[in-house]
């Protein structure tokens, strides 16, 4: 028997399991007698009530309409020029609020801009506010967080919001679902595969995006490789120069402005030259593209800090694990049927 279980508490008192238990709950039916000789014992023998039994409690003696279980924190790290939510993240929380409240908690929002490596503020707030269970996005911004005081909270981050330290993960499978991509551009007879990302992107997700269209130029046949352009924006003047020197009959990449800078330099897309969209849901213009799952992605999150609460599992992770999910092919007018095959 566990020196901290509620029958430990109950045989050194003298009373049953059912009244430790009510006692520790806050009932009415114990007397403050009572409650006070369970409290001195459970100190006397380490018994720490878990946070999520007592949530539990409290929600039952709550109206229906009001019942809860507890509080999540959802927190975007920002810079101070970034305003407002991208598509992408307005999906991830809509999906993460709802799982969220089909599980019984409530999940509130912040964005955090870092301003030092300790985060304080950001600590005192999520903890006035009796949050125990944290999930970190980002935009463009990473952070150390290893001063901050995890000791409260179990967290999850999606993707690598947080440079320091290593916490769970959950994500897309960004190598597996840019192979995908590829080998179904290959199919639709697609030779001379052209890549561009802004460096950001990458380094966010820990150089996976390039790293899959590597891998697949050396391992692929009958495919000509050609060098990928990676800068830390992709601009018109570049992106062209680019296009014209190498040729590819189809390119991908996050960003749809290269659609409209093929146009005006008279390239017909598809035509001439495919579009896939590495991120669907950022599209201005209508394109192929790849769904990266983004409500998906938010109800994860939820399931899995809600299962580190369950085990009453709290700080840095001793051994972090990733859960993948992988994205989805969306069909669209930037893609032709059949393509060329030549190299």
């Amino acid at each position: 028997m566990p020196p901290h279980s509620l029958k430990a508490i109950a045989e050194r008192t003298g009373l049953s399991v059912a009244t430790v238990s009510r006692a520790l709950g806050g009932s009415s039916l114990i007397s403050e007698a009572t409650r006070e000789k369970v409290r001195r014992a459970a100190g006397e023998i380490g018994y720490a009530r878990p946070p999520l039994v007592g949530a539990i409690m409290s929600s039952l003696r709550r109206s229906a309409q009001h019942s809860y279980l507890g509080n999540l924190g959802l927190v975007c790290i920002s810079r101070p020029d970034e305003r407002d939510w991208i598509a992408f993240h307005e999906r991830f929380i809509d999906g993460a609020k709802a799982r969220a409240a089909e599980l019984g908690f409530n999940l509130g929002v912040f964005r955090h801009v870092p301003s030092d490596n300790c985060h304080a503020a950001l600590n005192r707030a999520l903890q006035t506010r009796g949050i125990t269970g944290l999930i970190f996005i980002n935009v463009q911004a990473q952070a150390d967080f290893s001063r901050f005081d995890w000791a409260p909270f179990a967290a999850v981050q999606s993707d690598y919001p947080i440079t320091t330290p290593t916490l769970h993960t959950m994500g897309i499978d960004h190598h597996r679902t840019l192979r995908m991509a590829l080998m179904r551009l290959v199919d639709m007879g697609y030779r001379r595969i052209g890549f561009f990302i802004e460096r950001h992107k990458d380094i966010r997700l820990a150089y996976k995006w390039l790293g899959a269209f590597a891998a697949f130029q050396c391992g692929a046949e009958n495919l000509k490789p050609l060098p990928a352009l990676v800068r830390p924006a992709i601009e018109r003047a570049q992106f062209l120069k680019w296009f014209n020197r190498h040729k590819p009959d189809v390119v991908v990449g996050h960003k749809t402005a290269v659609i409209r800078w093929l146009r005006d330099a008279g390239v017909r897309v598809p035509r001439d030259a495919g579009f896939l969209n590495l991120n669907w849901h950022e599209a201005d213009i209508p394109c192929a593209g790849i769904d990266l799952q983004a409500r998906e992605q938010g109800e994860a999150a939820v399931e899995a800090v809600i299962a580190q609460i369950h085990r009453f599992e709290k700080g840095v992770p001793e051994h972090p694990k990733t859960i993948y999910i992988e994205g989805r092919w969306v069909d669209g007018p930037t893609l032709a049927t059949v393509a060329k095959r030549t190299l």
